[in-house]
């Protein structure tokens, strides 16, 4: 199984233009956006997501905020375990979404931290192997808002450019002599680029991600009124231009007959001669449109698998 792969399978949630939208990352014990629904969906779960990061302050984005907050506090599960809300920082409308929750709250037990992000900043998830770090980035959408994309990244060791090829006794003679910083140096490896509601994003942003999450609320352009949302064409040109490893389309508009979707992107794709995986999300399930290549994946070989937990 590849990486892309092995994220893909730990990936869980929810997307519809308008409505709502929301995806839980396992490993990470983190939740993308927290749209309308998501407690009820995810039941008990609920007390595995540690961290909520809120792309911008649109409700079909954050909806369900408050529901997760008094799951917490009521549901069957640990009611003293501290939970955290990263946002954009000076996004009005979450600041009155929390002002709201504040004072209906009153039977919140545990910790709950409400902290506002700039782009760039440096999160760190914890310590454990599969915790990782995050990091926000800039992303065009609605003046109304401020809007940021997130990154997901682990920070790995590998052995500079410059020695690639030597012989194993040269390496470590030169980390013996210089120590072992001369021979290997530190980079960070993007697991999940999730966009949010965007414009076309700065390929620069999410280069070289193992998923890229972006939007694509239109199939034809000639539906958009206004550049706050991606069509399907922009968002493959960013995957290619940023060399993903997988992309995953998002926030899929309703307007479409769902029976003409799949088979609308994958036209788009083949004319785009998109040449990796990629994938849509239709509400609550993930379908595998492109595999390895870019070749097709037959429906009967690639079923739509249903996106949102289950005990």
């Amino acid at each position: 199984m590849t990486l892309d792969t092995d994220i893909l399978s730990n990936l869980r949630g929810y997307s519809k233009a308008m409505y709502s939208t929301w995806f839980q990352y396992k490993p990470a014990r983190i939740l993308f956006d927290a749209g309308e629904g998501v407690s009820s969906a995810m039941e008990n779960f609920i007390f595995g997501i540690e961290a909520v990061f809120l792309s911008h302050g649109h409700y079909d984005h954050i909806g369900g905020i408050g529901g997760i907050i008094h799951s917490r506090a009521s549901a069957r599960g640990d009611k003293e375990k501290p939970l955290k809300v990263y946002y954009p920082r000076g996004d009005a409308m979450i600041g009155l979404l929390r002002e709201y929750l504040g004072r209906i709250s009153g039977n919140v037990k545990y910790d709950l931290e409400w902290i506002p992000v700039d782009a760039g900043q440096e999160i760190s998830l914890g310590s454990g192997r599969d915790r990782g770090l995050l990091t926000p980035f800039p992303v065009s959408h609605s003046p109304r808002t401020v809007n940021l994309g997130y990154r997901l990244f682990e920070r790995r060791t590998r052995l500079k450019p410059a020695l690639v090829g030597l012989a194993q006794d040269e390496i470590a003679k030169i980390s013996k002599e210089q120590g072992p910083a001369a021979v290997t140096e530190e980079y960070d490896q993007t697991l999940i680029a999730y966009c949010g509601d965007s414009a076309p994003v700065n390929p620069a942003e999410v280069r070289g991600s193992e998923v890229l999450m972006h939007e694509a609320t239109f199939i034809d352009e000639t539906d958009r009124a206004n550049e706050a949302h991606s069509t399907v064409g922009e968002a493959l040109r960013v995957a290619l231009a940023a060399d993903v490893k997988s992309l995953v389309l998002m926030h899929i508009s309703t307007r479409y007959p769902k029976r003409e979707i799949e088979s609308r992107i994958r036209k788009i794709a083949h004319a785009r001669k998109f040449d990796r995986p990629l994938a849509m999300v239709m509400a609550r399930y993930i379908t595998p449109i492109l595999g390895p290549g870019g070749e097709d994946v037959p429906r009967e070989s690639g079923p739509r698998r249903r996106n949102t937990p289950r005990p």
